[in-house]
């Protein structure tokens, strides 16, 4: 009995050790899958709560500018919490609650990345437009307008630079009077040695009635050379300065060589050249006053130096000086010279440059709005402040950013309501504090625009070039100086330009259209008739065509800075969104984010984690972002 009863006794055991590993191995294999499922599951309630979160996007801004983001970048963390404690809670707001097999809890919510509009030098903005432009279709004014950019670029060049030389005018024109002093006494001193001459081979110059006529041409030759030498003193001073001021230009000069064409860049050389003949040692009209000083120095001195007779006659020493003087003096040609003449275009010219453009440019300026972008926190003013990678758009991303700026915001003829500004693609385009004053910048940088596409076309017109150097020439005075003759007739092509750019943005402030490059149909004003051009009657009529007010908008702000445009778009949504809602900040504008949750759950059917711990503990992170944040 005892046998069977220790036999008995042992099997129970043995089978309650092995229920106790069965059971052991039974409960940590589910509650394993337990820890494995709540791990997911709170990885899961994570990205949910954040996207939950993101799907709250400000409406006031999608609607009225087709941009995603949430508003309330404070609040994030917040509203991720409450999110959360839907699946804390199960059966919150009477649903119905049975077995939880996976419950947890929220221990903390953190933000590790936030990205919001004015990070990274607004790149998340600038996403956020490229993605609203290409949902609309990228049209036909954007290609046009991204294939015309480098011909306006190089035009404004050669005309901004031309027209910087043009400033050296008046120290020029006022050595060329210095030279002018000088080609006088020599034509002077000219006509004496050919009237000795003709007296010589006439056998009339003796010395009974000749002495007298001697001594008073010696007397004058005397003053003729100090005039000379006074005026060449003078001559190689202006020359000296303006050597010194040209260094610059040359320096700009080449900087522009890789950036315009050859054709250009061969323009801007030789009006450069036709400066510098007046300052090298071996340019024509430092040669020029060189040999003429030489001359005046030989030759009049000698009529006072030299002994006139010998033994009541003329001497061969002088008959041999008077002959020589004759064919050396030869060089000043009466004929080089002629009546020089004013230019109405110029002095118009710099009469509208000096005057309010606004007044050149349209007819009524009364009703100009006079209104002011109001806050001094705005996005713009806080570029220096923000951290990150500067931005570096793309060219389809500047030429969204255009599209964009254009289509979403009002200019001058075509005003939105109810916005801070009255001209806001003005401001992306000036970034100023008043309409009036992105305005006259604006209208600025059109005349800048069409005058520069104008003197590139009368640089292929050799009709119209003709035309100015015969006007050229009689500006100058003085027919035989071609430097000058070359460098004024620069300065009338971009006088004439500078015109016709005149009646061009009169044109386009009125409706019309003008082409951006030019052939000899479309030009309007004449050389003598160009002085009319702010009173050039256009017509209102909106021709079919890229090419109106709204075309060269897109130019300037296709030349601008791309980064600059984006954080003037934010100034004008923020003032205008914020005249409903005062807490509206675009600071606050979240796109992307980051965030970590600590989770804490209890162990249900067998406690597998590290020893010292009663709970499990998960961190999980979990991003979310409207657009597609690409490295650059």
């Amino acid at each position: 009995m005892s046998r069977k009863g220790q036999c008995g006794g042992s099997i129970t055991v043995f089978f309650a050790l092995l229920i106790t590993t069965v059971l052991a191995v039974i409960c940590t294999s589910l509650e394993s899958a337990r820890h494995e499922a709540l791990s997911y599951l709170t990885a899961q309630a994570g990205e949910s709560a954040l996207e939950s979160v993101f799907a709250g996007y400000y409406k006031p801004l999608w609607e009225q500018y087709h941009l995603f983001f949430m508003a309330d970048g404070p609040g994030l963390v917040p509203q991720m919490e409450d999110h959360l404690s839907y699946y804390e809670e199960p059966g919150k707001n009477g649903t119905a609650q049975g077995t939880n097999l996976y419950p947890f809890r929220v221990e903390s919510v953190s933000l590790r990345e936030c990205v919001t509009a004015v990070d990274h030098g607004g790149e998340a903005f600038l996403q956020a437009v490229v993605e609203d432009m290409e949902g609309h279709g990228m049209t036909e004014l954007a290609e046009a307008i991204l294939g015309q950019a480098e011909l306006v670029t190089e035009a404004e060049a050669v005309s901004g630079y031309i027209g910087s030389l043009s400033e050296y005018e008046e120290t020029v024109s006022g050595m060329e009077e210095r030279y002018a002093v000088m080609a006088a006494q020599g034509l002077w001193l000219k006509k004496t040695y050919e009237a000795l001459e003709e007296a010589l081979e006439a056998g009339t110059l003796t010395e009974e009635n000749g002495r007298e006529l001697l001594r008073e041409a010696g007397n004058q030759a005397v003053d003729a050379l100090r005039q000379t030498e006074e005026c060449y003193g003078q001559i190689l001073v202006e020359s000296g300065d303006l050597r010194d001021a040209l260094e610059g230009e040359e320096v700009r000069l080449l900087e522009y060589k890789e950036e315009v064409s050859p054709f250009s860049y061969q323009q801007m050389e030789e009006e450069f050249e036709n400066l510098t003949e007046y300052t090298r040692e071996d340019g024509s009209r430092r040669v020029q006053a060189e040999q003429a000083k030489t001359l005046m120095e030989n030759y009049a001195g000698a009529l006072t130096q030299e002994p006139a007779w010998e033994n009541g006659t003329v001497s061969e020493e002088f008959r041999e000086i008077v002959e020589h003087g004759s064919r050396a003096l030869c060089v000043f040609d009466e004929g080089n010279t002629a009546k020089k003449q004013k230019s109405e275009l110029l002095e118009v010219v710099k009469e509208w440059k000096g005057d309010g453009v606004l007044g050149l440019v349209l007819e009524n300026t009364e009703n100009i709005s006079d209104r002011r972008l109001p806050g001094e926190n705005r996005p713009s003013k806080m570029v220096g402040e923000i951290s990150g990678e500067q931005l570096d758009a793309s060219v389809l991303e500047k030429g969204a950013a255009v599209l964009y700026g254009v289509s979403h915001f009002g200019r001058f003829g075509e005003e939105k309501e109810d916005t801070a500004l009255a001209y806001e693609t003005e401001y992306l385009i000036g970034g100023l504090e008043s309409d009036k004053e992105n305005l006259t910048l604006v209208a600025e940088r059109l005349l800048a625009v069409r005058g520069g596409m104008n003197f590139l076309y009368l640089l292929t017109d050799a009709k119209k070039q003709a035309e100015a150097e015969v006007l050229a020439a009689a500006l100058v005075g003085f027919t035989g100086i071609y430097p000058l003759v070359k460098f004024m007739k620069g300065i009338l092509l971009g006088a004439w330009a500078f015109a016709e750019a005149v009646s061009d943005v009169r044109i386009l402030y009125k409706g019309g259209q003008v082409p951006l490059v030019k052939t000899r149909q479309d030009w309007k004003l004449s050389l003598e008739g160009a002085v009319k051009a702010d009173s050039y009657e256009v017509g209102t009529e909106k021709a079919d065509g890229i090419w109106g007010y709204e075309g060269y908008l897109c130019i300037l702000l296709l030349l601008g800075d791309t980064r600059s445009q984006c954080f003037c778009m934010m100034d004008l949504i923020e003032a205008n969104l914020r005249k409903k809602d005062s807490g509206f900040f675009m600071e606050n504008c979240i796109s992307y984010a980051l965030t970590e949750v600590c989770f804490r759950a209890e162990p249900v059917f067998f406690h597998i984690s590290l020893p010292g711990s009663s709970e499990y503990h998960f961190e999980k992170t979990a991003a979310y972002g409207y657009y597609d944040m690409q490295e650059k």
